[in-house]
């Protein structure tokens, strides 16, 4: 089922509303009209981009591209503890190693493709990985944060950010299949995939997705555990 760009264009209408009723709440009216104008031009870019790098299949190519969407990942992660003045680099750090384990987990015991750096199993994975890791981590440094500008302990406020980084993916993983159907398994469904193969493939991602948020949830709050017991 091939969308024309009306068809795509008639999907965005909504998000019109969207702009309203946050613009009207928040008084802000900038930030989702940039997040949707990023959002189109970057899926664009990356078309054309994986297009020509699919036709290359170099490694090379593709251990750009899987550093790019890291190091971007880890960069976007920054953005809700910029009001803390808090140091950036445990925000990358984290994101970028509990990405790399699971992502190397997953090719090298599951999936396995061959050759190793297939792009288009390798980089669509990354992205997925790369996606969860930095919201995991974003959330859970806000909070902690949060929690400690309140004046609470580092336990304490450990505590709470691992919470609220873990609470969308147990969600996610207890609404599966009973509530929704996830954009994986969707897609597969959609280009004519068993519905048998699809859930498979799902069962690996969402595993995946829970292992990597709490990786680097853990690996950021151990970093400043480690910094406490150090001064203490």
């Amino acid at each position: 089922m091939e969308l024309s760009i009306l068809q795509v264009s008639m999907a965005l209408v909504p998000i019109l509303i969207a702009i309203v009723i946050y613009g009207t709440m928040v008084s802000d009216w900038t930030s989702v009209i940039w997040a949707t104008i990023r959002m189109v031009v970057q899926l664009i870019a990356i078309g054309y981009a994986l297009n020509i790098i699919f036709g290359l299949n170099h490694p090379l190519w593709v251990i750009l591209v899987i550093l790019l969407m890291s190091l971007g990942a880890g960069w976007i992660a920054m953005r809700p503890i910029k009001q803390f003045n808090r140091p950036k680099l445990p925000v990358m750090v984290s994101v970028i190693v509990s990405g790399a384990i699971n992502l190397i987990w997953i090719l090298a015991f599951v999936l396995q493709p061959d050759p190793w750096f297939e792009p288009s199993v390798l980089i669509p994975i990354t992205g997925m990985v790369m996606a969860n890791s930095m919201n995991a981590v974003s959330l859970c440094a806000e909070r902690f944060w949060s929690e400690r500008k309140q004046g609470n302990s580092v336990d304490e406020s450990s505590l709470a950010a691992l919470t609220a980084a873990m609470i969308p993916q147990i969600n996610a993983l207890l609404a599966v299949g009973l509530v929704s159907l996830p954009g994986m398994m969707t897609g597969q469904i959609l280009s004519g995939v068993s519905p048998l193969i699809a859930v498979r493939y799902q069962i690996v991602i969402m595993s995946m997705v829970l292992s990597t948020a709490a990786f680097g949830s853990f690996i950021y709050l151990r970093w400043y555990r480690n910094e406490t017991d150090q001064k203490n």
